[in-house]
């Protein structure tokens, strides 16, 4: 099967300057490649970055683009060009997966065979837009449901696929002695709630029985606009808020190299990841990471985090939209903090649900699913306006 998957404009491949969803798309190439698939990943040029190489036997072309504004409307614009100018370098393939806003529009089906939409990011309100996909794979069932909910007509093409960790995770040393630290990995921006988990830890850190138990608290990840940060503006808010915790509360920065990342993962024994973006978060993999290397994990109540994280049992949950919601959040942590047997308990739970998210797993189901769209017959605008009215009728 010839299968190419076109990336956004923002992020670079190799992801450099970081990307979830570039990783995801990363791994999964390879793993396509290893089954015997010929790939080929279209995105964004960036430095000295060649037009063209193979890496691991992936084909890779990278196309002029810019970093990402802190304009909406600016970077639907330059999600635009960059799309246009995708399809003149398009190859002939039997399945084109991409998750560029205007591509699935553009897309031509004599070169890209069936068109795949990759759906990571809570839909607001363009689903209907693409009638001509054949499939559109959403990370998480809330997600899933939400496609359905904006375009009834499109419900029998969406599937639920999570995203996938890297095999690499389920080899840390999960048995290893952690270190007292409280873990966040994610975008330094305020729907991750990153200023929830520091006035929390800092509630706690009044106790002095928990300062002389020397916990700590660790935030890595990027604030800069152009990697999905809020700016210097909320990173000064942040290093305000934890001004009391001096030398307990620690700015990393970002970190791109995965070895880099499952070694912070590995020696924390907590991974908090408050969001409070209730049409923003899709899917949640920091979590599910920091679940595969063995830390006891905490996510807020978004229905994201329902796919892999039961309350109690595989993680643990805070109601992020409570008025006490730093006291929730601190009390959780209390409780793991408190006691070692309940963090193990959790973190092996969690482990052992993450191992559904392997790559491999994720990789079969894919695979399976692109021959099941490539099956159909192409989905035409008249079939589509039949699907329309079935709906509308059945309202």
């Amino acid at each position: 099967m010839r299968i190419t998957i076109v990336l956004g404009p923002f992020f670079p491949i190799p992801p450099v300057i970081g990307g979830a969803v570039e990783k995801v798309h990363v791994q999964l190439a390879s793993a396509y490649k290893a089954a015997g698939h010929e790939v080929t990943i279209i995105s964004r040029r960036y430095q000295n970055f060649p037009f063209y190489e193979a890496i691991d036997g992936v084909n890779h072309l990278r196309i002029p683009s810019t970093d990402r504004s802190s304009s909406l409307v600016a970077n639907l614009f330059l999600d635009f060009v960059y799309a246009v100018r995708a399809l003149f370098f398009l190859p002939r393939s039997d399945v084109t997966v991409t998750n560029s806003f205007w591509l699935p529009l553009l897309l031509h089906r004599r070169t890209a065979g069936k068109i795949y939409v990759h759906v990571a990011r809570f839909p607001k309100h363009q689903m209907g837009l693409y009638f001509r996909a054949d499939r559109l794979q959403a990370v998480s069932q809330a997600i899933a449901k939400a496609i359905m909910a904006q375009a009834p007509s499109l419900a029998d093409r969406v599937v639920c696929i999570g995203n996938p960790v890297p095999e690499a995770y389920f080899d840390a040393q999960t048995e290893a002695e952690r270190n007292r630290t409280v873990l966040f990995v994610g975008r330094l921006a305020r729907e991750k709630g990153v200023h929830l988990l520091i006035e929390a830890f800092a509630l706690l850190m009044r106790d002095p029985r928990r300062q002389r138990q020397e916990w700590k608290l660790r935030i890595v990840g990027p604030h800069d606009v152009s990697q999905g940060g809020d700016g210097d503006e909320y990173l000064s808010e942040l290093r305000d808020l934890a001004a009391p915790l001096g030398t307990a509360c620690e700015f990393l920065g970002p970190i791109f190299e995965q070895n880099d990342l499952i070694a912070q993962y590995s020696a924390a024994s907590i991974f908090a990841y408050p969001s409070v973006a209730e049409t923003g978060e899709a899917f949640g993999l920091a979590p599910l990471e920091a679940m595969a290397t063995g830390c006891a994990a905490i996510v807020s109540d978004l229905r994201c985090f329902d796919d892999f994280i039961e309350d109690g049992r595989s993680g643990m949950r805070f109601d992020h939209k409570a008025r006490n919601r730093v006291e929730r959040l601190a009390a959780v942590l209390s409780g793991l903090m408190a006691s070692r047997e309940l963090r193990d308990r959790i973190a092996g739970n969690g482990r052992r649900v993450a191992e559904n998210f392997r790559t491999s797993r994720i990789a079969e189901k894919m695979l399976d699913d692109f021959a099941n769209a490539a099956a159909t017959a192409p989905i035409a605008l008249l079939g589509w306006r039949h699907s329309r009215e079935k709906a509308w009728s059945s309202d």
